[in-house]
């Protein structure tokens, strides 16, 4: 257990000296690193935008990182120090507080497979899954996720004992989100998750909401587009895809 800690001290302050600079130039994505630099005994891995800031020209990002996520015992969390992303990268996940906005597992080639398209905590791997859990039908009719007995500690973690997740709107997802386009169960200020929503709002532990943080970093993102959009001609000049992350794999 100590070496794990120390592989991931170790980790986090290889990301955080990436980070670091002086104008903005070439910035590497810190998200592409980690999932690069953690090793396939370290699987299942899931980052999650734990926080955003912007400091002056530095557009910052702070991760929830969980390795081995799907064993109680080896289960690991850290969260990053701040990360230094680009202005392209930082628009990127700006809607996506709270989410899921990358994994890494092992596939079923026995090789690993990334994603990197946005999706609520456990959608993209573990709700619908038959290894973790099944469907389960309320006298009204309605069907929802329950986990296992061993891997109940997943309720918890992906926060659905307050947002239980519901057949009907996990299979919407599935059918027409997964590994395409970020998901956030709903549209503009009725989303269900992301940025703002009501799920982020209430399970964020960052202080984001509370702090000036929030502000400063709508005020880059809304910067970014307008000047995405003087340049393109289009809207916002960024499309819906872009702005979902790349596509898996």
């Amino acid at each position: 257990m100590k070496n794990y800690s120390v592989y991931l001290f170790a980790l986090v302050m290889a990301f955080a000296l990436t980070s670091c600079g002086g104008g903005e130039g070439y910035i590497k994505y810190p998200v592409d690193d980690m999932l690069a630099k953690t090793s396939n005994d370290k699987l299942p891995m899931s980052i999650v935008l734990y926080d955003m800031d912007v400091k002056g020209s530095r557009r910052l990002n702070k991760y929830k990182v969980t390795t081995n996520l799907d064993d109680s015992v080896k289960r690991k969390t850290i969260t990053t120090q701040w990360l230094r992303v680009s202005k392209a990268d930082f628009a990127r996940n700006y809607d996506n507080m709270g989410m899921e906005i990358a994994s890494k597992t092992m596939g079923a080639n026995g090789q690993p497979k990334i994603s990197k398209v946005p999706a609520p905590p456990g959608y993209a791997n573990y709700v619908g899954n038959q290894k973790y859990g099944q469907w389960k039908t309320r006298s009204d009719g309605t069907s929802f996720w329950a986990f296992y007995g061993q891997y109940m500690f997943m309720r918890t973690m992906f926060n659905m004992a307050t947002y239980p997740v519901y057949r009907n709107s996990y299979m919407g997802y599935r059918n027409n989100y997964y590994g395409r386009r970020a998901y956030y169960g709903g549209t503009g200020t009725r989303r269900r998750y992301g940025t703002g929503s009501r799920y982020s709002r209430s399970t964020s532990r960052s202080g984001y909401y509370s702090s000036g943080r929030s502000s400063r970093s709508s005020s880059s993102y809304r910067s970014y587009r307008s000047s995405r959009s003087s340049r393109s001609g289009s809207r916002s000049g960024y499309s819906s895809r872009s702005r979902s992350g790349s596509s898996g794999k």
